[in-house]
């Protein structure tokens, strides 16, 4: 089956939700080719055995209708029947555009799918990860969007060998961008994830977290009751609003551990959780609980390491 991944960038290479899904479709054989959307200049995500478009257009530009009429083309002309995308803001809005010209609704959600008798068939998760449902597409297009960190990411070799198109800008008048300055570790991509609830009491008080996760190199995230309060941006949210992770370890400072954030973490390969309510259901999920104040605990973890 011809399918298409639109890929996104991140640092100037692919992003992980875009290399997860490659990887997915590699597993399956599927003859697979790539559309890449971004405004960097000259990013390195050229691949040495899959097809890579990059559609460039403006960081000013607010408008992805232009990017999807351009999409919808290039899957019309080549006969191209599976689209997939990371569940991410920009794959959502170009998902959307593009299921109105091919008259075929989206599936979201979706945390795994096969190919059996020309039809794709899918595995989605529902009500914040507790339950899951299958779906069979009988449309002509099937449009998938996969939920990060579903797969393992394929490993390649990325170079800037690949076509570009540039797209027009959108007439929609800018008067000014603010771009959010981002260092250190990203959630997305870190091999330890150092979150932040409400047990961390005040938004002074995330200041040990942020010395803790130099000291490990680590990202940082929080719930979205502390995003809400306003101690930390949305993009550092995880959760079922939020974002997904999967490090190799996930430290939960001051965090109960609803089902809304448990979506969002609780495939970490190796959890701990720090809480003085020893019934936090966030323990159900630990490797290593620690019963105590946050605020007692991380100074000491600083201090001896």
């Amino acid at each position: 089956m011809k399918t298409l991944i639109i890929g996104e960038i991140i640092n100037n290479n692919l992003s992980s939700g875009t290399l997860e899904i490659l990887g997915k479709a590699k597993s399956m054989e599927l003859e697979t080719q790539v559309i890449t959307v971004g405004s960097d200049d000259t990013p390195t995500i050229g691949l040495n055995e899959t097809k890579q478009t990059y559609i460039k257009r403006s960081n000013s530009s607010l408008n992805f209708s232009k990017v999807a009429s351009k999409i919808t083309e290039i899957i019309k002309n080549e006969d191209i029947k599976l689209i997939l995308g990371s569940s991410t803001y920009m794959c959502r809005d170009l998902i959307s555009f593009i299921s109105v010209d091919l008259n075929s609704s989206p599936i979201s959600n979706v945390i795994d799918f096969d190919l059996h008798d020309g039809k794709i068939s899918t595995v989605n998760s529902i009500n914040g990860g507790e339950s899951l449902y299958k779906a069979k597409i009988n449309s002509d297009h099937s449009l998938l969007l996969i939920r990060p960190k579903a797969f393992d990411p394929a490993e390649v070799e990325l170079n800037t060998d690949y076509e570009t198109i540039d797209v027009d800008n959108s007439d929609i008048e800018v008067f000014d961008i603010y771009i959010e300055e981002k260092s250190g570790p990203q959630l997305e991509d870190s091999k330890v994830v150092i979150s932040a609830g409400r047990g961390m009491v005040d938004k002074e008080n995330l200041e040990m977290i942020v010395t803790l996760a130099t000291k490990l190199n680590a990202a940082i995230g929080g719930t979205r009751a502390i995003v809400d309060a306003g101690w930390m941006p949305y993009s550092q949210q995880v959760g079922q609003t939020g974002k997904t992770v999967k490090p190799d370890v996930y430290i939960a400072c001051g965090i109960s551990g609803a089902t809304q954030h448990q979506v969002g973490m609780k495939d970490s390969k190796y959890v701990i959780a720090i809480n003085k309510d020893e019934e936090a259901p966030i323990f159900q999920l630990a490797d290593l609980g620690i019963v105590g104040d946050t605020l007692s605990v991380i100074p000491k973890l600083n201090d001896n390491l």
